[in-house]
């Protein structure tokens, strides 16, 4: 902890609901536990908890599919003939039409900082 107010964190009033130890908010705003390392969203009204919800959704649903692309490209790598990248093709699409739709609906809601 002392370390964390020695980087310029600041310590919250709230406290960490699994460790009972006092929240931090760092210089870029992220609200942290120290004990845990769980990372938190501070929100007022339950239409913001819906919205900050809504976007962790968005991101991780761009996340898993920026992965399966690393997996099926690694397929296509080792593919021995065109039938077989023929099957994995549509799936190439489809996976990318989800990373653009999820990073245009993020760009829309004003996020930045893609991943």
């Amino acid at each position: 902890m002392a370390q964390l107010l020695k980087s310029g964190a600041t310590m919250l009033e709230r406290s960490c609901p699994r460790c009972k130890v006092p929240l931090f908010k760092l210089k870029g705003g992220e609200i942290v536990c120290p004990s845990c390392g769980q990372r938190y969203v501070i929100v007022s009204s339950d239409e913001e908890e819906l919205e900050v919800y809504g976007n962790m959704v968005i991101q991780e649903l761009e996340k898993v599919a920026i992965g399966k692309l690393a997996e099926i490209s690694s397929l296509l790598r080792q593919a021995r003939n065109l039938e077989e990248v023929h099957e994995l093709l549509p799936i190439v699409l489809n996976l990318l039409r989800t990373v653009s739709f999820t990073r245009k609906v993020r760009e829309r809601r004003g996020e930045t900082g893609k991943s």
